[in-house]
């Protein structure tokens, strides 16, 4: 159904845009782009990157010590195209200091040939589903799966994650919003440095984006959209982030606002200022110029002027090479690699005369560190990896976001998402619409609203003494529920556009609002399979296992409930009952606690938050990397993505992501002056 569905529109698409007969740029293996003439420095040896046998052991297919050339070392090394890496291997360029981007995908712009779609903010749900055959062809997802689930009744949930320049930037819903102001008072805390403190880095915060307030004269919504000024500074120095606001508000998101203020959740004008209790419109990665997707891409587009920055497409990193120093410290030296596809790859070394920094994600950032010896003992002794470092924590702590919730039968007369999949035709519309004019539903990344609140104190009671302890031990401004409008049927996401299509086939609309987890306790790990880093990963993340997260997603379940049933929501149900415009799971069948928690098993997903598996902690609490995000053991080694966080934050974290490459700009500056 998606194939027939996505080829009837891209033909239809094609046809009218002129998008078939565009030149594809050639990416060859391990080609460096950046540098635009090609050239290089002239061939010489290098004599300041510290030599010697390795720590961590031979490379497969390269000797200890491959040559040391100016063609492949550079001051830094940065493993990893992604939202962090790109960010932060520009932003390390700006003084003039040499530096190499090693990414395993292709180059995101090519990927848009193969699929128009991903630019724009309302194909932002196609393709991330659950489900592995929901998969989009476009060659930029890693296809990682978790392994069977038993909070989830033992399902496998692929888990969606961009494999190119841009990283998961590319694949994420675009929400732009920040953490607490509390919440960072944790991360002081966890790290023992008051320096990320909400306050301490809000210009931090600030400097990677440019803000353009929503266009009320386009979008005409009523609740409007509010925002303060102050949470947002100019542009930065580079070309960077943009953030603004859909030119079309999802019609749903202002009915699920005023059924909030309904229930109690009263509006507020920012979610980026250091608080979010409250329901509000959400700013979005989206790029106010033409509509689309804005993402760390952005930063390349400027560094790529530099001849000091180059990026590496199609290199997979392999080891990191550790070598003694004159102190008797293992130091990082540069990075293994081969280049993709197999078949036509080589292998190489790039050499960092000054540090190497992985950027790899929170699946791919451990698993590099564990398969250059730097780990859990057991784990790479079973892997016959030569142990540099031990650390337990390396891969543990996993932490991530959950949502799931009902969906309703509402008036055909209300557009929603179920529009879009089950009329190719109102699509190929509407994709014009968006590219001629950015107006329509296409221009929105369809969670548009969010609402944050904690747990009254009849839900706190059901969660036993020990559960409420639990949830009180967050601080007094983070947020224990959050909910999103998702104008459609969700399901188990495991194929949106199927489903929808399938659902609205008969003229039927549908919407849901969505419960999230924003304080869990459950936590899973990133472990080994192989001491290769071709063989990906085993990703457990142990969704709902502890006992007082599956309460509060019962509560949260309840919750939505709840808002269908309020008064706002009446006039939009199809026969203004919300028991009998029940869609999925339906009244009739889950009702009870048991039954509730039993679907939620069944339809839970992950929000693509996983984080925290190589921690910023002191080390009796646990950590891998100090505060100024340096890898504990060893020299020129740091780690700069969502697995660097001590605890991860409520929402949705890629403003943290962006502050934290800000950050380690400054700190990786101070350390190498």
């Amino acid at each position: 159904m998606r194939c027939s569905l996505l080829s009837a529109v891209w033909v239809a698409i094609a046809a009218s845009s002129g998008v078939l007969g565009l030149p594809l740029e050639e990416t060859l293996p391990g080609i460096a782009r950046g540098q635009e003439d090609g050239t290089f420095e002239p061939l010489q040896k290098r004599q300041n990157v510290l030599q010697g046998p390795l720590l961590n052991g031979a490379i497969p297919g390269l000797p200890d010590l491959s040559p040391i050339l100016s063609n492949n070392t550079f001051d830094y090394v940065v493993v990893g195209a992604g939202t962090a890496g790109f960010t932060l291997a520009a932003r390390l360029s700006e003084d003039g200091s040499s530096v190499a981007v090693m990414e395993a995908g292709i180059d995101y712009e090519l990927s848009l040939i193969n699929n128009p779609f991903a630019n724009t903010p309302g194909g932002d749900v196609v393709g991330v589903g659950s489900d592995p055959a929901d998969a989009l062809q476009d060659g930029i997802d890693w296809g990682f799966l978790t392994v069977p689930q038993k909070g989830a009744n033992n399902r496998v949930i692929r888990y969606a994650r961009g494999k190119t320049g841009g990283g998961s930037s590319v694949r994420d819903f675009m929400i732009y919003q920040r953490p607490t102001v509390q919440t960072m008072g944790v991360w002081q805390t966890l790290t023992g440095d008051v320096n990320w403190g909400f306050s301490q880095r809000f210009s931090d915060f600030k400097k990677s984006m440019t803000f353009t307030p929503p266009r009320h004269e386009l979008r005409q919504e009523i609740p409007a959209a509010q925002y303060d000024p102050a949470d947002f500074g100019s542009s930065s120095s580079i070309a960077s982030l943009s953030v603004s606001y859909p030119n079309t508000p999802q019609n749903f998101s202002k009915y699920a606002q005023l059924s909030a203020n309904e229930l109690g959740t009263q509006t507020v004008k920012s979610f980026n200022g250091g608080s979010l209790l409250g329901v509000q419109y959400n700013s979005a990665t989206i790029n106010a110029n033409d509509g689309t997707r804005s993402t760390s891409r952005k930063f390349y587009d400027e560094a790529s002027k530099r001849s000091n920055f180059q990026i590496f497409y199609q290199m997979m990193a392999k080891k990191i090479l550790l070598v003694k120093n004159a102190k008797g410290n293992p130091q990082a030296t540069g990075v293994a690699y081969s280049t993709l596809p197999g078949g036509l790859g080589t292998t190489g070394i790039l050499y960092a005369r000054k540090e190497v920094i992985v950027s790899g994600g929170a699946f791919h950032s451990p698993q590099l560190l564990m398969v250059s010896g730097i780990g859990p003992q057991a784990q790479l002794q079973a892997q016959s990896i030569p142990v540099v470092v031990q650390n337990e924590n390396v891969g543990q702590g996993m932490q991530d976001h959950i949502f799931f919730g009902p969906a309703y039968k509402v008036d055909p007369n209300l557009h929603t998402f179920t529009d879009l999949a089950a009329d190719p035709l109102y699509l190929a519309d509407e994709f014009l619409n968006f590219t001629t004019n950015q107006l329509g539903p296409l221009t929105n990344h369809v969670a548009d609203l969010l609402a944050w609140e904690k747990l009254p104190g009849s839900a706190l009671a059901s969660l036993g003494s020990a559960g409420a302890a639990k949830i009180a031990s967050f601080p007094a401004d983070w947020p224990i529920l959050e909910h999103f409008s998702a104008p459609g049927v969700v399901g188990n996401f495991a194929n949106l556009l199927a489903e929808n299509a399938a659902a609205g086939a008969d003229g039927s609309r549908f919407a849901s609002i969505l419960g999230a987890l924003v304080a869990p306790l459950s936590r899973g790990s990133v472990t080994l399979a192989s001491a290769d880093t071709a063989t990906l990963p085993v990703i457990d993340p142990a969704w709902l296992t502890d006992e007082t997260d599956q309460k509060v997603a019962i509560y949260a379940f309840k919750r939505v409930r709840q808002y269908f049933a309020a008064k706002a929501m009446k006039p939009i149900l199809f026969t203004q009952n919300a028991t009998a415009d029940e869609y999925l799971p339906g009244f009739a069948t889950v009702n009870t606690d048991a039954e509730i928690l039993n679907w939620i098993r069944d339809n839970l997903m992950t929000v693509w938050h996983a984080s925290c598996t190589c921690s910023m902690k002191t080390k009796n609490q646990g950590g891998v990397l100090d505060s100024r995000l340096r890898v504990y053991g060893v020299d020129a080694l740091r780690v700069v993505d969502a697995s660097s966080f001590p605890i991860l934050p409520p929402g949705h974290p890629q403003s943290t992501i962006y502050m934290l490459a800000e950050r380690a700009n400054t700190l990786i500056k101070q350390d190498n002056p």
